[in-house]
């Protein structure tokens, strides 16, 4: 199927940038049977779903995905990279993520909404849920965490450098704090491999100057401040009970605990009274699972679990 690229731009909540949106849609608009909007993860960008977007695309959806404030060409200068804002820049991220909605929602009138989520951004997504409950008609949660305990000292810690030091400074001391460990049961050198077992797509990663930089502090105190939003009961409380959830991860993905995290997150809304629940944890896979070699079995079950809420 033949598919159409536009791009688009609004004023971010955070005050600070231009946020830069990129959708992709069939051709054909008598084509398009629902909206999937993609919000992706920390330190990367959206022109690293083409790929999946294409597919979907293909499968007949109309994808929309925007780059964070702080990321990719949502920035004013790559000094604000991994940056938003002095002060809850996490709540206008996800305020901005709501924008995306609005716009999707007007190019494609009376589509359902399915929300997808990875990495920092299925903490975002988590919060946007939770927040605007009418917004969207099912979410996949993509390499999500459980309850991290260590996330109101870390920040304490960025509030402490950012005294000293300025909201924009990069610490490398809270980077080793936050995913030190992550590479530790991977063999190679460049500090990446825990996103993927795919070597190439390391490889990409590593070679392209808007992934993997340092965040601010904070955006570091932003960080760490969703995740220990969406950890706390209020969170599993206030999603929507019927609203249609897909948890995704790898096993071997260190961000959910090697499946332990996701598997917490999944048993917490059960027990919450969440009635829509689907998990699958991809054996041998690590962090980006669509950005694996076996990545057709991941593009595949977002579709069909989008088309199962069509």
């Amino acid at each position: 199927m033949d598919c159409t690229h536009k791009t688009y731009s609004f004023a971010s909540h955070t005050g600070n940038t231009d946020i830069f949106v990129q959708s992709l849609s069939p051709a054909n608009p008598a084509d398009i049977k629902g909206i999937i909007q993609i919000v992706h993860g920390m330190a990367e960008h959206t022109d690293r779903y083409l790929d999946v977007g294409k597919y979907l695309c293909g499968r007949g959806y109309f994808v929309i995905m925007h780059d964070h404030a702080g990321h990719g060409r949502s920035v004013k200068s790559d000094e604000d990279d991994g940056y938003f804002c002095d002060k809850d820049g996490w709540l206008r991220l996800v305020d901005d993520i709501y924008e995306v909605t609005k716009l999707a929602k007007k190019q494609v009138p009376g589509k359902k909404l399915i929300i997808w989520g990875h990495s920092m951004g299925s903490f975002l997504t988590r919060k946007y849920i939770a927040t605007y409950k009418d917004a969207v008609d099912a979410a996949v949660i993509c390499g999500t965490s459980g309850a991290n305990p260590g996330a109101a000292a870390g920040i304490l810690i960025a509030n402490l450098i950012g005294m000293f030091k300025g909201q924009k400074h990069k610490s490398k001391m809270i980077n080793n704090i936050a995913f030190g460990s992550y590479n530790k049961r991977f063999d190679g050198n460049t500090g990446f491999e825990w996103l993927s077992a795919n070597e190439d797509n390391v490889a990409k990663y590593v070679a392209d100057p808007k992934c993997g930089f340092l965040f601010s502090v904070a955006g570091y105190r932003d960080l760490f401040s969703v995740l220990k939003d969406v950890s706390a009961d209020t969170w599993f409380t206030a999603v929507p009970k019927a609203l249609p959830i897909y948890l995704i991860s790898g096993e071997d993905d260190p961000v959910g605990n090697y499946g332990k995290g996701v598997t917490e997150v999944y048993e917490r809304l059960k027990a919450t009274g969440h009635t829509n629940l689907k998990m699958k944890l991809y054996k041998g896979l690590r962090h980006e699972i669509h950005n694996e070699k076996t990545n057709a079995e991941v593009y595949a079950d977002i579709a069909d679990f989008a088309d199962s809420v069509l």
